[in-house]
């Protein structure tokens, strides 16, 4: 359900996040293309193809606001930029989608999950045991005239 009252501000926490990202990755391959930062003009180009995916979420939001909530960020993604780039990220690493597993890979990861559940609840009721053990008191049994 799309609503036409919201602005950039009424989004969700994960859907302002999702736009960051995606903010981010333009500003990344742009430096990684051209070993700079994006001129005003040309954040402007990158603002307004993030802008058509933001008016989608959030119909109420003015470009201008959009505007500087990019800028904003911009100052911080310099050095990120940098960071990330002596850490080995490449245009190609960037560009590269993500390997999705086949359902044999999917299989063999719930196996091993369900096997290692198995293992930590039978840890766990042994340690419960254990625990009970020590816990249970012989002079009750004692007293009361009975036998454990």
């Amino acid at each position: 359900m799309q609503r036409n009252d919201r602005s950039y501000k009424d989004l969700k926490q994960k859907q302002k996040s999702a736009i960051a990202d995606k903010t981010y990755k333009m500003h990344l391959k742009f430096y990684l293309e051209n070993q700079r930062m994006p001129d005003a003009t040309e954040m402007n180009d990158i603002c307004k193809s993030l802008f058509t995916a933001v008016q989608s979420l959030a119909p109420k939001t003015e470009y201008e606001e959009f505007y500087k909530i990019v800028e904003k960020r911009e100052k911080s993604y310099e050095e990120r930029i940098l960071r990330d780039i002596q850490n080995g990220i490449i245009i190609e690493t960037l560009m590269a989608k993500k390997h999705k597993k086949t359902p044999e890979e999917k299989a063999a990861v719930a196996k091993q999950k369900k096997q290692q559940r198995r293992a930590r609840r039978k840890q766990e009721t042994r340690d419960n045991l254990a625990k009970e053990e020590i816990l249970q008191d012989d002079r009750f049994f004692f007293i009361a005239g009975h036998t454990s």
